[in-house]
């Protein structure tokens, strides 16, 4: 209880530093979203795939084997759906689950003082998509997409996804739709695998972070 309290309050703080921050200035040039390390994240994520309509691959989430973050893995299996009815098939993705809010919490990210994503992985050299979510967009299936490709091997890298990058998609169509996304109110976050190729994959992730550079962006990756 007295835990709750504590980060609670460290929320509310945030929110009154963010509320009293002029517009193009931030306390810090980046904001951690998620923090895999930490067991507890699990339940703030949840884990799909076309099993649940009728498909048959599967995806599991949970820590990996050295605590250093979480392990997102499974199959994609492209073969046709046992349900008939179906209407997708060959995919596999987490997200994470829509804040509740509250008092001293606001039920959205708000990265507006910020410019890109970083994600610090470890892939199989596969290409994955980043999601957006968000509250009262147009049609129930439309999101906000990025490309992100992994590169393998054993080493971490910290893939830096720019927000311009990012483009609307109705049930994996792109749209013609051109404007930014609104920054205040990013609902929710996912990974998702559907780049149709069938077998198993591993996607490692340590962190999510909202960043901030001086310069401009390109898709860069830093491996470390």
């Amino acid at each position: 209880m007295l835990q709750s309290m504590q980060r609670a309050l460290q929320r509310y703080v945030a929110e009154v530093r963010h509320a009293t921050t002029p517009r193009g200035y931030s306390f810090s040039h980046n904001l951690v979203l998620f923090d895999f390390t930490k067991e507890e994240v699990l339940t703030e994520w949840d884990c799909i795939s076309d099993k649940d309509v009728g498909g048959r691959s599967h995806a599991n989430l949970e820590i990996n084997g050295k605590g250093t973050g979480v392990l997102f893995s499974g199959e994609l299996d492209l073969s046709p759906p046992t349900d008939l009815s179906a209407k997708y098939s060959g995919y596999c993705a987490i997200r994470s689950k829509e804040k509740k809010g509250g008092w001293f919490e606001r039920p959205y990210f708000d990265v507006t003082e910020f410019d890109a994503f970083q994600l610090r992985v470890r892939g199989d050299g596969r290409r994955f998509m980043i999601n957006l979510g968000y509250p009262n967009m147009a049609r129930k299936d439309d999101v906000w997409q990025c490309f992100m490709f992994t590169r393998g091997g054993p080493d971490w890298e910290d893939i830096q996804l720019p927000f311009k990058d990012f483009f609307v998609t109705h049930r994996g169509y792109m749209q013609d739709d051109d404007f930014s996304f609104p920054r205040e109110t990013v609902a929710t976050l996912g990974v998702l695998l559907a780049d149709r190729v069938q077998g198993p994959f591993k996607l490692e992730l340590q962190s999510i972070k909202a960043v901030r550079k001086l310069t401009g962006f390109s898709p860069v990756k830093v491996i470390l």
